[in-house]
């Protein structure tokens, strides 16, 4: 898989574990900029599913179900480059719409959206441009 993403929205997410008694069960927090890599080592639970092994960059690993990845990047909560560059062609095209009808209140709303997005491209484009990519 080998894929990278960038959290678009801060969120928790309950690490899973398989031992009897569920021992080392806990919450992360995950905030916003931070940058997930998913490996392509994985484990198949039987009666769980698929689980991936991923990195938040510079803090800590972890297995996460292909489920809980496929639902994060579904709800915005973890975008891949693609994403980013299809949020920024939308809210351009909002951008576009609100001057074009005058309407202040919206333009204000998707600039200041888009800078923020914008602030995660830069981020992201860093990351993968630096020496530090590695795959686990």
């Amino acid at each position: 898989m080998n894929r990278d993403f960038i959290v678009g929205q801060s969120f928790s997410h309950q690490i899973e574990c398989f031992c009897p008694g569920s021992i080392h069960t806990e919450v992360l927090r995950i905030e916003q900029a931070d940058i997930i890599k998913v490996t392509n080592e994985r484990k198949y639970i039987i009666g769980n599913g698929w689980y991936f092994k991923a990195v938040v960059v510079d803090y800590y690993c972890f297995y996460i179900a292909l489920e809980d990845l496929e639902y994060y990047n579904a709800k915005g909560q973890i975008l891949l480059m693609e994403d980013i560059e299809l949020s920024l062609n939308y809210l351009n095209f909002q951008i576009d719409q609100a001057l074009d009808n005058k309407d202040e209140a919206n333009f204000r709303l998707f600039s200041e959206q888009l800078i923020e997005v914008n602030q995660l491209k830069v981020k992201m484009e860093k990351y993968l441009e630096s020496d530090d990519l590695f795959y686990i």
